[in-house]
C-alpha cells in the first residue's frame, strides 16, 4: 500500500489510495443526479439516493422516505447508466437503510461493456454529531475487447463517517470500493468533503477525491477536486458546480434544476468540460417519490 497524501483545502480531510488497473468506463463521473449539478460534490450533505452512491452515512442528516430512478448518458465512452433506489431514514432512532441497482453500459474505442452492480447501505446516527455509514455491493462488470471478455465481479464495500459540530456546517470522509475490484466503474478510492448552509435554502459544498487508477503505467492515482451550490426554494432549486477531473485530467463546469412538488421531484443536470484533450459531456435526469413514512 502507498503511503498516505495529504491534498486539497479542507482542513482535517485526507485522502489516501493505493497504487493500480480503470476499465473504460467514467467512474466517479456517476454520483446522481442532484451531486452531478454541483460538479459531483455533495460528501457532507449525501441525503437521499447521494447515501448509497456517495457516502451511505449522510442517508441519516435528513428524515425521509425516497424512490427514485434516474438516468445518465456520458458523450466520452458513449456511458448508459441506469439507476434504482430506494432510501429510507424515518425510523424512530433515525437508522437509515437504502436499496439500490445500476445498470452500466460503454462504447469505448475498440471495446464494449455491460455492468451490474447493486447493494445495500446502512447509516447509524451517534446522537446529532456523528453519522457512520456503510455500503455491501455486488458487481459484474464485463468488457469485450476484439471478442476476448474479461469479467470483473464480486462483492465490495464502502465505508463513511459524517460529522455535524453545527446545523450550518457537516465534515465527511468515505472509502470506496475497499476490496478493489480493479476497475474504474467502481474504483477503490478514498474521499472527504465539507458542507455549508448558513443562509436557509443555500448549501454550498467542496469534495476531493483520491482515486486508483489501473491501466496506466505512466501513474497510480488521480486526483478529483469539486465544488458547487444548491439553492433550495418551495417549488424549485437550482444548482451549479465545477471541478477537475483527475483521471482525465479535464476542468468542467455544470449545472441543474429540480421541481418539485409535495410527493416527488423532476431533476435534471448536466456536465460540460471545457478544457482538455478528451473532452465529454454528461446528461442526467432523474425522478423521485417521496413515500409518507408509516
Amino acid at each position: 500500500m502507498r503511503s498516505f497524501a495529504l491534498k486539497g483545502a479542507m482542513a482535517s480531510l485526507f485522502l489516501a489510495l493505493w497504487p493500480g488497473p480503470p476499465a473504460w468506463a467514467d467512474g466517479t463521473a456517476l454520483p446522481g443526479i442532484r451531486p452531478l449539478g454541483t460538479g459531483g460534490a455533495m460528501r457532507a450533505a449525501a441525503a437521499g439516493d447521494a447515501g448509497p452512491m456517495l457516502n451511505p452515512s449522510g442517508i441519516s442528516l435528513v428524515r425521509a422516505y425516497t424512490a427514485e430512478g434516474n438516468y445518465q448518458y456520458g458523450s466520452r465512452d458513449s456511458t448508459h447508466d441506469a439507476h434504482v433506489s430506494l432510501v429510507d431514514s424515518t425510523s424512530a432512532f433515525n437508522l437509515g437503510g437504502a436499496l439500490f441497482y445500476t445498470f452500466h453500459t460503454a462504447s469505448p474505442a475498440g471495446a464494449s461493456q455491460t455492468g451490474h452492480l447493486g447493494g445495500a447501505s446502512l447509516s447509524f446516527p451517534l446522537g446529532d454529531l456523528v453519522f457512520l455509514g456503510g455500503t455491501a455491493k455486488y458487481l459484474h462488470l464485463s468488457t469485450d475487447t476484439n471478442g476476448t471478455t474479461d469479467t470483473k465481479k464480486g462483492f465490495t464495500f464502502d465505508a463513511g463517517l459524517t460529522v455535524r459540530p453545527a446545523q450550518f456546517l457537516a465534515l465527511a470522509v468515505v472509502g470506496y470500493n475497499l476490496t478493489n475490484p480493479g476497475t474504474s466503474f467502481a474504483p477503490q478510492a478514498l474521499g472527504g468533503g465539507v458542507s455549508l448552509s448558513l443562509v436557509p435554502g443555500l448549501l454550498l459544498v467542496l469534495d476531493s477525491v483520491l482515486e486508483r487508477v489501473s491501466g496506466d503505467p505512466t501513474r497510480s492515482q488521480a486526483y478529483y477536486l469539486m465544488g458547487g451550490g444548491e439553492y433550495l426554494a418551495k417549488t424549485l432549486a437550482a444548482r451549479l458546480g465545477g471541478g477537475r477531473d483527475g483521471l482525465n485530467k479535464n476542468g468542467y463546469l455544470s449545472g441543474g434544476v429540480s421541481f418539485l412538488s409535495g410527493v416527488g421531484a423532476l431533476d435534471v443536470s448536466m456536465r460540460q468540460d471545457i478544457s482538455g484533450d478528451r473532452r465529454g459531456t454528461f446528461v442526467g435526469a432523474s425522478a423521485r417519490l417521496f413515500v409518507p413514512s408509516m
